[in-house]
C-alpha cells in the first residue's frame, strides 16, 4: 500500500494534503490537552511544559505545511499554472521558498522545544558547485544542509537526494518534486537504477549543490552490525578500515562515489554535528523537552582537486575522512563526560 501511494503522486497528494486540516485540528485539542495535562502535572510534581511544548511544536509544523501548500499553489498560478515551473527565476524562487520553510520548523523547534543550534560564524561554499554529505542521526538534522545552504550561499539551488518516506511531507513532496531532487527508496532491490537517479542530479549542475546523507539511516548498533558483517563479505580491507566507526555508519558509497566522479569539479563539504541524537524517535523527543545542550557543528571542506579519481582510491579516501569526522564526534563526547 505505501509503495502504491509513493509512486502515484496524485492518490499521495490527495491523501496527504487533504489529511493536513483534520491533522491541525487533532493539533488543536492535543494543544487544549496538554494544558488540562500541564495542570495535573503541576499539581502532582512533573514536568508541565512537556505536553504543551510537544503539542505546539506539532500545530507549528502542521500550519507550516499549510503554508508550504498554499504558497506552493501560488508559485504554480504565478508561473502560468506550471508553464514555466522549470525556469531559472522559478526555481530560485521556489529554492528560496523551501529555504524559508525548512528554517521555519528549525524556528519552531527552537521556540517550542528549546533546541539551540551553533550555526559556523562562517561557511565559504562560494558560488558553486559543491557537494554536501552529511551525518544523519536525527528527523531535524535533515534540515541542515538546506539551511546552511540558504544562509551562507543564497544563490545556490540545492539539489538532494531523500529517503522517499518523505513523500508524505505534503511540502517537502511539492518542493521536492518541482526542485531537482531524487527520492530513493531504500528497499529497493535494483540499487543500480537508484545510484543512476543520482548521478542524474549532477547533469547541468552549473553553480548548484549537491546534498547526500551517505549513511542512508540512523545509526543503532543493531544497523552498525548488519552493515559492517556485509562490508566484511564483500570487501574485507574496507570493513578493516571503518571498523573503527564508533558514532556514525560507514558511508553507502553508491550515491556519494556517484556524485564525486559525475561532478569532478566540486569540493567536497562534509557536516557532523553533536546534539541531534536526541531527536532520532518522537520518544526520545519527549524525554528530552525541553533541550537545554546547544547542537554543535563541524564541518569540513576538501578541495576536488585532492580527490583521487579512480573509484576504489576515492572510497578509501572518504572512508578516512569519514572516521576523521568520528573522532571529532568522539572529542565532542569526551569533552560533555567531563564538564558533566
Amino acid at each position: 500500500m505505501l509503495s502504491f501511494v509513493h509512486s502515484h503522486s496524485f492518490v499521495r497528494r490527495f491523501f496527504t494534503v487533504g489529511m493536513l486540516p483534520i491533522a491541525i485540528g487533532v493539533a488543536g485539542i492535543y494543544v487544549v490537552a496538554s494544558i488540562l495535562i500541564a495542570i495535573f502535572l503541576f499539581v502532582f510534581g512533573g514536568k508541565p511544559d512537556r505536553h504543551i511544548r510537544l503539542a505546539l511544536m506539532l500545530l507549528w509544523y502542521l500550519i507550516m505545511e499549510l503554508v508550504g501548500v498554499l504558497t506552493a499553489l501560488i508559485l504554480w498560478v504565478v508561473t502560468m499554472f506550471g508553464f514555466t515551473m522549470s525556469s531559472d527565476r522559478s526555481q530560485s524562487v521556489h529554492a528560496v521558498v523551501q529555504y524559508l520553510w525548512v528554517a521555519s520548523i528549525l524556528g519552531g523547534a527552537e521556540i517550542f522545544l528549546r533546541t539551540k543550534v551553533n550555526f559556523p560564524n562562517k561557511v565559504t561554499f562560494g558560488s558553486g558547485p559543491f557537494i554536501i554529505a552529511a551525518q544523519h542521526s536525527s528527523f531535524f538534522d535533515a534540515l541542515i544542509p538546506t539551511i546552511l545552504i540558504g544562509k551562507y550561499s543564497r544563490n545556490v539551488i540545492p539539489r538532494h537526494v531523500l529517503k522517499s518516506d518523505l513523500l508524505l511531507s505534503p511540502s517537502l513532496d511539492i518542493y521536492g518534486n518541482r526542485l531537482p531532487n531524487q527520492f530513493v527508496n531504500r528497499g529497493s532491490k535494483n540499487s543500480e537504477r537508484e545510484v543512476d537517479g543520482v548521478r542524474r542530479l549532477a547533469n547541468d549542475l552549473g553553480s548548484d549543490a549537491l546534498v547526500i546523507f551517505p549513511e542512508g539511516t540512523f545509526r543503532t548498533q543493531d544497523r552498525y552490525e548488519r552493515i559492517m558483517q556485509k562490508i566484511t563479505l564483500s570487501d574485507p580491507d574496507r570493513a578493516e578500515r571503518v571498523r573503527g566507526l564508533k558514532y556514525l555508519l560507514p558511508i553507502k558509497p553508491g550515491g556519494l562515489l556517484a556524485m564525486v566522479n559525475a561532478s569532478p569539479e566540486s569540493d567536497l563539504y562534509l557536516v557532523a554535528h553533536r546534539g541531534f541524537e536526541a531527536f532520532g524517535s518522537f520518544k526520545k523527543i519527549f524525554a528530552n523537552i525541553p533541550f537545554t545542550d546547544p547542537v554543535e557543528m563541524y564541518i569540513k571542506q576538501i578541495p576536488s582537486e585532492i580527490i583521487p579519481n579512480e573509484t576504489g582510491e576515492c572510497l578509501r579516501f572518504i572512508d578516512f575522512e569519514w572516521l576523521a569526522l568520528d573522532k571529532w564526534l568522539e572529542s565532542r563526547v569526551v569533552s560533555d563526560a567531563s564538564t558533566s
